[in-house]
């Protein structure tokens, strides 16, 4: 009777662990503070897109699906920031084909600028996460599952400003052959500055192949994701997920290490607690009001209308 009670209970936390990967929670409770669909646009023309932290080539990009402030929240539940304390405007945009890529724009304006230390390590500093779950397994650390990096800027060592987030697989950790990724930050005098208290703007910009899984022979070993299956507006669509952290300078001028206010991310309470990334649609040309140009005064105006 021992035996067949443990293994029972033995099955029972089985069960459990399996049902804690590819069961999502609703959209409801997986996306941000108010729960809305996000969506990413497919991008016109790869070759004209360079990830150099300048919007200029996402002229095509139709404003009203930009992912704004308001729809992160804080994964502590604090509240978020003031928009004159700290601002997120992001453009996301995908291409299937034999492209298959994930491509971002990130602005963030902040009133402090934190760029304490050396290190691309979490809650050190200002810096974001982002990351793609292709099959909307859920978040197993380390495991392949999930295509998640961190970045910052600042004067690193190494002289690199992303990595790859986790220890495993083991393939992946020095090797960032799969992602274009640049960020710089205005005033450009703020970059080397530990703490700028004058603040700026950073701009992150990146693009990554995305894989189905991420095995331990690194990007050449691992089977391209196929992102035309899950697009349209009817289509599956693709789980990712973005995190941004504000930090804020502690002690006096002598000694200016910075703590982090703010977790900020666009996953909703339940993929908080469950471990599973927002979700957004993948529309195709066609699907969005796409602009074959945006012009340079009426763009500034949009940005503008996020920062109020």
């Amino acid at each position: 009777m021992k035996l067949l009670i443990a293994c029972g209970f033995g099955l029972a936390l089985i069960g459990a662990a399996n049902a804690q990967f590819n069961d999502p929670p609703a959209l409801e409770n997986r996306n941000g503070r108010l729960g809305f669909e996000f969506y990413m646009l497919e991008v016109p023309d790869p070759s004209s897109m360079t990830a150099d932290g300048d919007a200029s080539d996402w002229g095509w990009f139709d404003p009203e699906y930009t992912l704004t402030m308001d729809e992160w929240r804080d994964e502590a539940d604090r509240p978020l920031p003031e928009r004159d304390d700290y601002n997120v405007t992001t453009l996301m945009g995908w291409k299937g084909g034999d492209v298959n890529r994930w491509y971002v724009h990130m602005e963030i304006v902040d009133d402090i600028l934190c760029h304490w230390g050396t290190n691309v390590e979490l809650w050190h500093a200002d810096m974001i996460e982002f990351a793609l779950d292709p099959t909307d397994h859920g978040r197993e650390f380390g495991t392949g599952w999930v295509m998640e990096y961190i970045a910052r800027p600042g004067d690193m060592v190494p002289p690199q400003n992303v990595r790859y987030r986790w220890t495993g697989p083991e393939g992946w950790l020095e090797n960032n052959e799969v992602i274009e990724f640049a960020v710089r930050v205005d005033p450009p005098e703020a970059w080397a500055a530990e703490v700028w208290d004058a603040g700026g703007t950073t701009y992150y910009e990146w693009n990554y192949e995305v894989k189905r899984f991420m095995e331990d022979g690194g990007p050449s070993a691992s089977e391209t994701f196929q992102l035309d299956a899950v697009a349209g507006e009817d289509g599956a669509g693709i789980a990712f997920n973005l995190w941004a952290e504000d930090s804020e300078p502690t002690g006096d001028d002598g000694d200016r290490a910075s703590s982090v206010v703010n977790d900020m991310t666009t996953r909703g309470p339940e993929g908080s607690a469950r471990q599973y990334y927002a979700h957004a649609l993948l529309l195709r040309m066609g699907e969005y009001a796409a602009a074959t140009s945006v012009e340079e005064s009426t763009w500034a105006q949009i940005k503008d209308s996020f920062r109020r």
